[in-house]
C-alpha cells in the first residue's frame, strides 16, 4: 500500500466537456451478447466472457477488485495467466470466500505492476467504490499492453452501498475512459438489472421481499416506448431499439475499451 500522497495531471480537449461531442451511435450500444445469466459467475457479463474466450492461452489478465477470487478458475480453465488484486480480504460476501481470495493486496489507484504488463484489465462492479476512479482508470491504462482491453462495470442507479463513492452514467463512464487514454468500444446498460430492481433488492429487509414488483414497475416504465415503436413500425421493438430508456433506468453500466 502507498504510504504517502501524490499528484496527477489530466489532459483534455476544449470540447471534451460537451455532451454533443460524445458519439452515442458509435459508443452507446449493446454488444452482440450481453447480460448476466442466472447461475453465471458473480458479476460476469456475457460480453466480457466472450472477450476472455477470444484470448490466446498464456495471455495475462489482471482483475482489480477481485473479491473472493471467483474468476480464478474461469480464467485458468481457458489457459489464461490470472492475477487478482483487492484492497482487503474482508470486504466480500461470505459465500465468495471459498475461491482463494486475492493474489495480492493493493490499492487500485497505485497498481504495483510495471507498464504494459497485462493483456486485459477487468474491474466488474468496482469503480463506484473508488475515491478517484479516473486515476484508477489511468492506472489500468498504464499496465495494459497496446491493444489491450479494459473491461468492467460500475453502479448507476444502485443504492449507495459498501462505502461507494461514484455511481456513473454512460457519459460518466465515457469520460473516465477517455481521460485515461482508453478508447471506448461499447458502453451499455445492464438490461436485466434495472434501477427499480436494484433499489428493492439492495434496499433493506423490508424492500427485499418486494423485489418481484420491480419487473411490473419496469414494464410500466418501458410501456410508452414500446407502444410508440409498435405504432411506428408495427412490431415490438428490440432491446437495441430500447437502449436509451433502458440506460436511463439501469442499475449498472458496463463497458469494453481498448488501449490504442
Amino acid at each position: 500500500m502507498p504510504s504517502g500522497g501524490g499528484s496527477v495531471c489530466f489532459e483534455w480537449s476544449a470540447s471534451a466537456f460537451s455532451p454533443a461531442t460524445i458519439p452515442d451511435a458509435e459508443i452507446l450500444q449493446f454488444p452482440p451478447n450481453h447480460g448476466q445469466a442466472k447461475g453465471a459467475i458473480y458479476h460476469l457479463d456475457a460480453a466480457h466472457a466472450a472477450c476472455f474466450d477470444r484470448l490466446a492461452k498464456g495471455q495475462r489478465v489482471l482483475e482489480v477488485g477481485c473479491g473472493g477470487g471467483q474468476m480464478r478458475t474461469f480464467m485458468r480453465d481457458r489457459g489464461l495467466s490470472y492475477v487478482g488484486v483487492d484492497v482487503a480480504v474482508d470486504r466480500v460476501h461470505d459465500w465468495l470466500r471459498s475461491h482463494g481470495g486475492p493474489d495480492l493486496l493493493c490499492d487500485a489507484h497505485v497498481l504495483p505492476f510495471r507498464n504494459e504488463a497485462f493483456d486485459v484489465v477487468y474491474a466488474s462492479a468496482v469503480w463506484e467504490h473508488l475515491a478517484f476512479p479516473q486515476l484508477a482508470a489511468r492506472e489500468a491504462a498504464r499496465v495494459l499492453k497496446p491493444g489491450g482491453l479494459c473491461l468492467g462495470s460500475a453502479s448507476f442507479l444502485e443504492p449507495w452501498h459498501d462505502a461507494s463513492y461514484y455511481h456513473m452514467t454512460p457519459y460518466g463512464v465515457f469520460m473516465t475512459l477517455k481521460l485515461a487514454g482508453l478508447e471506448p468500444v461499447n458502453i451499455w446498460p445492464e438490461a436485466r438489472w434495472s434501477g427499480f430492481r436494484a433499489m428493492l433488492e439492495m434496499g433493506n429487509k423490508a424492500t427485499r421481499p418486494l423485489r418481484g414488483l420491480s419487473a411490473l414497475i419496469y414494464g410500466l416504465y418501458l410501456a410508452p416506448k414500446v407502444a410508440q415503436a409498435w405504432l411506428r413500425n408495427k412490431r415490438r421493438p428490440t432491446t437495441d431499439e430500447l437502449l436509451q430508456p433502458i440506460a436511463q433506468m439501469s442499475g449498472a453500466i458496463a463497458w469494453i475499451a481498448q488501449k490504442p
